[in-house]
């Protein structure tokens, strides 16, 4: 509470809304530091009339302590005159008497009758509440409620303290959290990002007591947040979400509402999105056609600029009532990918062909069919959601990317930066990328070469020549001594394994020459082929893969139990990369404590590593069977664990089993009441939140 002026102090009039008048009426009580009594307080209605006012007014003049008059404005013209009048004559007949009034209105003081009255005898001191609440919430998830938050609060010269809360919570180890925050919270803002949870009615006596308060005894433990820290609350917005049908909810206004992109808030500080803009600059420009792009002519474009430029690819074929600030981190991180292996292979210089303009249109190409991977997944989710408020049916195959219904066409670049295409048919290239490369096989003489080495098609190659593609993602079998049990590398010094139980001595190339190299390739090709078989179709999702895993992107997978989803994951993490892999295994009884042990078991094993370019998947199976699903979505989505960063040697996936509406046939056989009926879906899981990039 803040003060307008402190002359008289002989009437404090405060000015606030009707859900503020509770925190109103107690901040006085604190203020003149007078015990809260119920026969202190006055609350107009339109029926109090002027008998009750006078009575009021003579109590609060002579009894020498305070009392507050709560909603005058409703009160009739003829009886705030009378207020004024009689409060007037009585400070002219004895001015030196002491008295307090504490005044409480819920509308604006301009053009008020009574308060224009008392203040024309300047005896009015004016508090104003501190906003220390302000609610943020949004019509679908992903338009960037957190950006949003954390933007606001930098621009205040303070700290973002973040705070998750959801799933399963312990009153307990919230209030432990919460306390070790104090400190921060004296410098800083606190910010609640509040998902679903399973005790709903205690998470609104929390709040409750925290925003009214600042104080709450939690179990055993009483924390408090300052009196000056605003209080930032972000509110889920998935269509399973029931926050707003808390209590306290009910009686507080959001104070920001996020109905779209804010493509002002841009982060052009991101080196990420500079560097993407940049680029589509140097296409825009046709400045590509003369020269080759690279970091050094970088330019620190201004916001105006770059949301310019990056919504000239990014927003075409897209939805403008369902474009989600989830999208653009996903578009930034591929692209920025791709600008990095165009400027570092030899494929994509200008002087690598004849004709500048075919050097343009083949980026232009990779550009328009890489996009799709930036918005087919979010696009299918937004599909189901709203299938899902509507109570609309959606099959699962309308309401997930089908492998059997897209046709990807996109690169990678490997180890060595040489591009790596995908797509299903040799067909699916463009021709005017087939074009683009037979001018570089021609002037090399290689032209027999092209269509076999660049564009093969992959239905006709087998497991060996699918796996030599693959390999060549890393330098895994090329120079390293492989463990040829567990397919780990070592130093080629090493003898032997020091993970697995094998006695084996490990192998490699009789010789670092390239056909020694490729035959020893070969050979590790047989002896996995006994575990896994690579197909064409297998092949391609593992690119897929690899593109969204070196672009910082989660991935998630969805399919039928037993169709493969973990074995793939782990033959291209550890086969065909050297990845460390964990296997977290998801399910009802997973709690908030379980995973947060988890993740912190992983967080030190990767602080050992002294391996830069080691990494650790961490695989979370069947993670929409738990009630945590929010503690899970902060995990691989914001990568950060309870408001703490995670470190950059930690990738994320998920795999889940699809989710659908029961049957006819089936709720049939539930109306004959056998047994506890658990809801009206086949399998025990929850509708998944939108899971963003990086």
């Amino acid at each position: 509470m803040q003060k307008e002026n402190l002359k008289n102090e002989k009437i404090l009039l405060v000015e606030t809304t009707n859900e503020g008048i509770l925190r109103a009426l107690l901040s006085l009580f604190k203020k003149t530091k007078n015990s809260v009594h119920i026969r202190h307080l006055f609350y107009c209605t339109t029926r109090t009339n002027w008998i009750q006012i006078r009575g009021f007014i003579y109590r609060c003049f002579y009894s020498q302590s305070f009392h507050q008059l709560i909603r005058p404005e409703i009160l009739s013209q003829s009886v705030q005159d009378q207020f004024a009048r009689l409060l007037r004559s009585l400070i002219e007949d004895k001015s030196d008497q002491n008295f307090r009034i504490g005044i409480i209105i819920a509308t604006t003081i301009r053009n008020q009758h009574l308060i224009n009255g008392l203040r024309s005898m300047r005896i009015v001191d004016i508090l104003h509440m501190n906003k220390n609440c302000i609610l943020v919430t949004s019509r679908i998830p992903g338009l960037g409620k957190s950006t949003i938050i954390r933007q606001t609060i930098k621009k205040s010269n303070k700290k973002d303290v973040k705070f998750p809360i959801y799933g399963d919570f312990d009153v307990d180890t919230l209030a432990e959290r919460l306390r070790s925050k104090y400190s921060q919270l004296q410098t800083g803002d606190i910010h609640l990002d509040i998902g679903t949870t399973a005790n709903s009615q205690q998470l609104n006596e929390i709040l409750y007591c925290l925003l009214l308060f600042r104080n709450f005894r939690f179990g055993y433990v009483t924390v408090s947040v300052p009196a000056e820290t605003i209080v930032y609350i972000e509110l889920d917005a998935s269509p399973d979400a029931t926050l707003n049908e808390l209590p306290l909810f009910q009686h507080i206004t959001p104070s920001i509402i996020v109905e779209k992109v804010d493509w002002t808030s841009l982060n052009i500080g991101n080196k990420e999105i500079q560097a993407v803009a940049n680029y589509l600059k140097a296409i825009h420009t046709k400045a590509l056609m003369k020269q080759d792009v690279n970091p050094s002519m970088f330019q620190n474009l201004d916001v105006k600029t770059c949301s310019r430029l990056i919504q000239g690819p990014f927003l075409p074929k897209k939805d403008d009532n369902y474009i989600a600030s989830t999208q653009l981190p996903i578009f930034v991180a591929v692209f920025h990918r791709l600008f990095t292996g165009f400027s570092h292979c030899g494929y994509f210089l200008v002087g690598s062909v004849p004709e500048p303009q075919l050097h343009l249109d083949r980026v232009q190409i990779l550009l328009a069919s890489s996009n799709q991977f930036t918005s087919l997944s979010v696009e299918a989710v937004r599909k189901q959601q709203r299938s899902a408020t509507s109570g609309e049916p959606t099959t699962f195959s309308d309401a997930i990317v089908r492998w059997d219904t897209i046709q990807p066409f996109t690169l990678v670049f490997t180890v060595s930066d040489e591009p790596l295409f995908v797509y299903k048919k040799p067909t699916d290239v463009p021709q005017a990328l087939v074009k683009y490369f037979k001018f570089c096989y021609d002037a090399l003489g290689q032209n027999s070469m092209m269509q076999t080495t660049m564009f093969p098609n992959y239905i006709t190659l087998g497991h060996d020549k699918l796996f030599l593609k693959l390999d060549s993602l890393s330098r895994k079998y090329f120079k390293k001594s492989i463990c040829p049990k567990c397919f780990r590398q070592y130093d080629f010094k090493q003898q032997k394994c020091d993970k697995c139980l094998s006695k084996d001595t490990l192998i490699l190339p009789k010789s670092f020459d390239h056909k020694d190299v490729e035959q020893f390739q070969f050979d590790i090709a047989k002896k996995l082929e006994t575990d896994y078989v690579l197909t064409r179709d297998n092949f391609i999702k593992m690119l897929l893969i690899y593109m969204r895993i070196q672009s910082g992107i989660p991935v998630l997978i969805m399919g039928e139990t037993g169709c493969g989803k973990t074995s793939l994951i782990q033959f291209l993490c550890q086969k065909v990369l050297d990845e460390d892999l964990e296997i977290f295994s998801i399910h009802a009884g997973v709690t908030a404590d379980i995973i947060i042990n988890k993740m912190n078991n992983c967080i030190h094993k990767v602080q050992t590593y002294t391996n830069k370019e080691k990494r650790l998947w961490i695989i979370f199976n069947e993670f929409n069977t738990t009630p945590n699903i929010g503690l899970l979505k902060e995990i691989m989505c914001e990568r950060t664990l309870l408001g703490e960063s995670l470190p950059d040697k930690m990738v994320f996936l998920g795999a889940c089993n699809p989710w659908r509406q029961k049957t006819t046939k089936i709720l049939r056989n539930d109306n004959v009441y056998v047994g506890l009926r658990k809801n009206r879906y086949a399998m025990g899981v929850g509708v998944g939140c939108e899971f963003k990039g990086k």
